[in-house]
C-alpha cells in the first residue's frame, strides 16, 4: 500500500509538472537562453569636428588649473608638441583649429600629495567625442 501511494504522489506531481509547463526539456536545462548578442557599430570619427573639450579629473573631481598637452599623433605615440593650455575652474579646457578626424595625443601629469607623478597619455582620432583623464 505504501508503494502504491507514493506511486500515486509521484504520477500526480508530475501531471502537476505538465500542466504548469515546467516538464523537462532536454533543450532548455537552463532556462530560457539569452537573446543572441548583436555587434556594437564601430565608432567612427567626426570629419567636420574642429575642437576637441579634455577634462581633467582626480577622485572624480574635476582638476582646475592642470596643464594639458596637444600633441601630433605618430602611429599612436605623441609626436610634436602643438599646444598646452590649463584647465580652467571646471577641469576642462578646449583645443580648436583642429583637424576633423585626424589623430592626436593628449597628455596630462598629475602628482598626488605624497605619491609619484602619473602621467595620462590618450592618442586618438575620436577626440571629437571628448577626452577625459582620470587621475
Amino acid at each position: 500500500m505504501p508503494k502504491r501511494i507514493l506511486l500515486i504522489a509521484l504520477a500526480a506531481a508530475s501531471l502537476v509538472l505538465v500542466a504548469c509547463g515546467n516538464a523537462y526539456n532536454p533543450n532548455n536545462l537552463y532556462g530560457t537562453p539569452p537573446p543572441a548578442a548583436t555587434p556594437t557599430p564601430a565608432t567612427t570619427p567626426n570629419p567636420t569636428v574642429t575642437a576637441a573639450i579634455v577634462t581633467v579629473m582626480v577622485s572624480s573631481s574635476p582638476l582646475p588649473n592642470q596643464p594639458v598637452s596637444l600633441y601630433t599623433d605618430v602611429n599612436g605615440h605623441k609626436g610634436t608638441l602643438v599646444l598646452t593650455q590649463s584647465t580652467g575652474s571646471a577641469g576642462t579646457t578646449t583645443f580648436t583649429g583642429l583637424t576633423g578626424a585626424a589623430n592626436y595625443c593628449f597628455e596630462s601629469s598629475y602628482t598626488p600629495p605624497g605619491s609619484l607623478q602619473q602621467n595620462e597619455s590618450i592618442c586618438t582620432d575620436l577626440w571629437g567625442f571628448g577626452i577625459t583623464m582620470a587621475f
